[in-house]
């Protein structure tokens, strides 16, 4: 049934994502949230719990064929206005990953730790779909769905837990 859910929403949404020039590598963020400002938190996430997210999702989202590096980076390290970035190399099938320190994390410390696991899945869902024909100038349609499957995974995710 989630599988039939999951085929629904990529296929119910057409997407136009950005075209490479070589079609051989790629990048993508998640946006921080409209009204965010950095806040002084300790840091509550660490590189291991980063990676067991990434293996979790890259086998769920079927990229087991991916070399997949993540990285917990300060703010400085993101292009501006974003949390979480994907860089990848099709030809050579590795990616990295790169999310928001929790310490410049706008986000209620509460929601750190989901928030940066979302964005975790937002990125894998952006690499899955690497190899769709790209549009550098029309990104907001291949945004959205992605943020809308990200969520739709986590809340799968969710209750499959309780």
């Amino acid at each position: 049934m989630r599988t039939a859910v999951l085929a629904a929403c990529l296929l119910a949404g057409s997407v136009n994502v950005y075209p490479e020039s070589a079609a051989t590598s790629a990048s993508r963020t998640t946006e921080l949230p409209s009204g965010s400002t950095a806040t002084a938190q300790g840091p509550i996430l660490t590189e291991a719990q980063i990676n067991a997210w990434v293996k979790r999702w890259q086998k769920r989202l079927g990229l087991q064929d991916w070399k997949i590096e993540a990285k917990i980076v300060r703010l400085w390290q993101l292009p501006k206005g974003t949390v979480a970035n994907i860089h990848w190399s099709l030809p050579r099938r590795q990616a990295t990953i790169k999310v928001l320190d929790s310490i410049d994390s706008a986000v209620a410390k509460g929601e750190i730790v989901r928030d940066t696991e979302l964005s975790v899945v937002h990125e894998l869902v952006h690499l899955s779909m690497a190899k769709l024909p790209l549009d550098s100038n029309n990104t907001d349609l291949e945004e959205e769905a992605v943020k809308k499957l990200s969520a739709a995974l986590l809340a799968l995710d969710k209750a499959d837990r309780e």
